[in-house]
């Protein structure tokens, strides 16, 4: 997870619109240079579309006004909205509007979520996962670099906050490797996007008779499995080092959920992961998923209508889990493993139960 605590309480009004004014530009210019000249699929020069990765028929189910929380609510600064209406919630900017149309008819389906779904919609769910890492941890790196730019110059009290706590050489060496993982993946799928190649294997699937407050999709490298064995070494410098990723998929429809987590077929370490999850009971099975979301992951949404005390207790659990770099690899990894052990008797609200609901 990669984000920063916005501290504002310190900070005038005129500083905090000043300071807003600077984010704005500044994500802007990133995202400007970050920018593909043509669509990453087809090639082609063509309009980029406005993607989502998390169905737009899912949003709606948890929406209030039209719009959901976002990871900002949890940050509490001020320079970011909590609020996103369904049409900008979990969107990237790299492929064009026909293939965007075209390659995911299935995934945009919500009939093809009633029952496990086919590999076709794995692939397709794979696929802008990947798609949208791409864009972010591209868009990261410019900002890491607009940082030190802005940090060197000493233009701005925001670009102090943003350095504090930051190590953005090693910050944008690792997102370097993560694009690359990336890219593989890429290239793999799309390779094999319209042919019978079974490129993921399927791990559990729920079906909830209820919709969740929750709307989730992505990929994640576990660092540990489910009983504290390590299953990705995240600050490997070993070139040949390959990061296995989970994908999840939680997608509240009109009167039920799905939870879904599947893996690439050539994925061996997280196999250990994979037994103990199809070994748990229904409810520690979601549990375990839901603390993996709120430990890992950044681009979740979720319903207005929860309560400011569930939020409390989530907003405490985002703030926690950051990246632990040091300077020894071994010791970063250790620290990792101890933080982000399964195993930690901690509590956090389960999203994905029944007593959060927010229809049955």
């Amino acid at each position: 997870m990669w984000y920063l605590d916005f501290d504002t309480d310190d900070l005038t009004n005129e500083q905090i619109i000043d300071a807003r004014k600077f984010f704005g530009t500044f994500v802007k210019e990133a995202r400007k240079n970050a920018k593909h000249e043509a669509c990453l699929i087809c090639g082609e020069k063509a309009p980029f579309c406005n993607s989502h990765t998390i169905p737009q028929f899912c949003l709606k189910h948890i929406t209030y006004k039209g719009k959901v929380k976002s990871l900002n609510a949890f940050l509490g600064t001020e320079l970011l909205s909590p609020e996103s209406g369904i049409n900008n919630a979990g969107t990237f900017h790299v492929i064009c509007r026909h293939c965007d149309g075209t390659i995911f008819q299935d995934y945009e389906n919500s009939q093809a979520y009633l029952q496990k779904p086919s590999y076709n919609v794995l692939n397709q769910i794979a696929l802008k996962n990947v798609l949208r890492d791409i864009y972010k941890h591209e868009t990261e790196i410019e900002m890491m670099k607009i940082m030190k730019k802005n940090i060197l110059q000493e233009r701005t009290l925001l670009a102090l906050m943003f350095m504090m706590g930051i190590r953005l050489n090693e910050q944008i060496k690792a997102r370097s490797k993560d694009i690359e993982k990336c890219y593989d993946i890429f290239n793999v799928i799309k390779n094999n996007i319209n042919s019978d190649v079974m490129n993921y294997r399927l791990v559990s699937y729920d079906k909830l008779e209820y919709v969740v407050p929750i709307a989730f999709q992505g990929m994640i490298a576990l660092i540990t499995g489910v009983n504290g064995e390590v299953i990705n070494n995240i600050y490997s410098t070993d070139s040949d080092y390959n990061i296995e990723y989970l994908h999840i998929a939680i997608f509240p429809l009109e009167n039920t959920s799905v939870v879904i987590t599947f893996t690439e077929d050539r994925n061996n370490r997280i196999l250990s992961f994979e037994e103990a999850l199809k070994g748990l009971t229904f409810l520690k099975r979601l549990e375990i998923i839901n603390k993996i979301v709120f430990w890992y992951a950044e681009d979740y949404f979720f319903s207005p209508y929860l309560s400011e005390e569930v939020i409390k207790y989530l907003e405490r659990s985002a703030r926690q889990m950051q990246d632990l770099f040091t300077d020894d690899e071994e010791k970063s990894l250790e620290n990792a493993v101890k933080d982000y052990d399964l195993r930690r008797d901690i509590y956090l609200p389960n999203l994905l139960s029944k007593e959060y609901a927010v229809s049955s």
